[in-house]
């Protein structure tokens, strides 16, 4: 599945919904929605790393980087998108509920209140609906209520829209005064051999510098079939015929069961070592024309907390359908006032 180095956006989808996006990390749910016609104009993320890789990428978009306690938001923005932080509710760590995270959606739902965009997005881990935690989705959906929002909720698996990848992730769409539709995936499932089975003997794509191995760790991988997990360090190898299993951004852990510092993603289906970024990029469904600034960790860090741009893309497109056909008599008065102000003859401009 090697990636077009340019983002193209589908085929008849118009663009111009305005994307205010919080939380936006590496950016995986903004170019997602940029393939679906959407045109993010501000990202927030207090992460410095993911900050400069949404600045390399995107020049033109403006970037507020620090606590989304201190943002306020300017000028007019028809969607608002983000996934607040998860790990509180993910089912791969401790799953603190009074993790101070956890309450992050509140401050989503301010810059929401205050903006009144005609539709939202939030994203977050599949564990937000366990028992623990559901007071915290109900607490959310019952405030998007009382700003007359109808809202659309499910959990996705990301390999069901292309992602080389099993990914099951909350998804909510909520419209104001409308409810938008989340898309129907296929079991038509992308291999990881085909994503990234080209990058073996590639030595010039970016963020692809494999890791050098202790020579008894290199001994053991390579005696792994696809799919056994390495007791020691709790890692797989991925499955070279069917999508890879999730990409976590933290850390793995040691013979002795202690946490490991850095990014430590599955095992490569033929080689005896781990993931690179950029294997792990594609597995996320990143073209790899997106480039990832800061550490190795850092970049890992990115990659592991991204909505995979493809899944975007198809709630996106879903998302722009809704829009265009609950706002087609203010899309086509948009369209009317731009062709009237570049017009220099006083002709009234027809839609």
């Amino acid at each position: 599945m090697r990636q077009s180095s340019r983002s193209k956006s589908s085929p008849g989808i118009s663009k111009g919904w305005k994307v205010l996006s919080l939380f936006s990390g590496g950016g995986g749910l903004d170019i997602g929605l940029e393939l679906a016609g959407f045109e993010t104009v501000t990202c927030v993320d207090n992460d410095p790393e993911s900050c400069k890789t949404l600045r390399h990428n995107r020049p033109h978009w403006e970037v507020f980087e620090g606590d989304i306690r201190e943002f306020t938001p300017k000028g007019q923005f028809d969607v608002v998108v983000g996934g607040p932080p998860c790990q509180g509710f993910s089912t791969a760590g401790k799953g603190n509920p009074n993790d101070p995270r956890n309450f992050l959606w509140r401050e989503y739902f301010r810059v929401v209140a205050t903006v009144k965009p005609k539709a939202i997005l939030l994203e977050n881990v599949a564990g937000m609906l366990n028992k623990k935690n559901a007071h915290h989705i109900q607490e959310f959906l019952e405030s998007l209520r009382s700003l007359g929002y109808c809202a659309t909720y499910g959990v996705l698996d990301a390999a069901e829209y292309g992602v080389p990848q099993h990914r099951k992730r909350l998804i909510i769409v909520a419209g104001l005064g409308w409810s938008p539709t989340l898309p129907t995936g296929s079991k038509h499932f992308v291999s990881a051999q085909t994503a990234i089975g080209d990058l073996i003997a590639s030595t010039d794509a970016p963020n692809h510098e494999p890791n050098c191995h202790a020579p008894h760790v290199v001994k053991r991988w390579s005696k792994l079939a696809e799919g056994e997990v390495d007791p020691n360090y709790r890692r797989g190898r991925i499955h070279s015929t069917k999508p890879s299993p999730t990409i976590r951004a933290g850390g793995g852990h040691g013979p002795r069961g202690d946490h490991l510092a850095g990014f430590h993603p599955p095992i490569h289906y033929s080689l005896p070592r781990q993931l690179t970024v950029r294997e792990s990029a594609r597995i996320q469904s990143f073209p790899d024309s997106w480039i990832f600034c800061g550490s190795k960790t850092a970049q890992g860090r990115q990659v592991g907390n991204a909505v995979p741009p493809l899944l975007a893309k198809a709630i996106g497109l879903s998302l722009a359908e809704g829009l265009s056909a609950r706002y087609k008599v203010t899309s086509k008065a948009r369209v009317r006032a731009s062709a009237n102000a570049k017009s220099a003859s006083t002709e009234e401009a027809t839609v």
